[in-house]
């Protein structure tokens, strides 16, 4: 399924990533977002999680339709791309995640979408800068997130 709909997303942009300090204390909130079920074999395939040795099934385990949390967490890059950009030339390389929890389980039925919070910007000098937000993962009509995590992420020009 993918993107279900962009209805209440907000973006978060600079015109050049130099000016990434002027997203400090921003916000945005990506679209809503359903993981399909065959995506989610893809990734066991990909992740080599299809061949865990102590497999569970249906109910007894987890449940039907579950969204492993790695997979939940390799989302996150194509979710707020929708959300948080610099027009300019630029490349935003993955730092690193921080204080990530799962909250509640996300099924493949279930659509969510990623709030975002500019905590901090770290000047990098010739590097680039260093984009520090936090995130929470919406469920559609639950209170509790899926997930909550901190994404650093260095902005650079190409």
């Amino acid at each position: 399924m993918g993107i279900l709909s962009t209805e209440g997303a907000t973006t978060l942009t600079v015109p050049h990533p130099s000016q990434a300090p002027a997203l400090l204390g921003g916000t945005f909130t990506t679209p809503w977002f359903v993981v399909d079920d065959d995506r989610t074999k893809d990734f066991e395939k990909a992740s080599y999680h299809d061949e865990y040795p102590h497999a569970y099934e249906g109910e007894d385990g987890y449940g039907e339709g579950l969204v492993e949390g790695f997979h939940l967490l390799s989302l996150l890059d194509v979710l707020c791309n929708h959300s948080v950009w610099s027009e300019g030339p630029w490349i935003a390389w993955n730092y690193g995640l921080d204080n990530v929890r799962f909250v509640s389980v996300v099924r493949t039925t279930d659509p969510f979408r990623v709030h975002g919070h500019v905590r901090e910007v770290v000047d990098r000098g010739e590097q680039g800068h260093l984009v520090v937000t936090d995130l929470r993962a919406e469920v559609r009509g639950r209170e509790r997130p899926g997930f909550v995590a901190t994404q650093r992420a260095l902005w650079s020009t190409v």
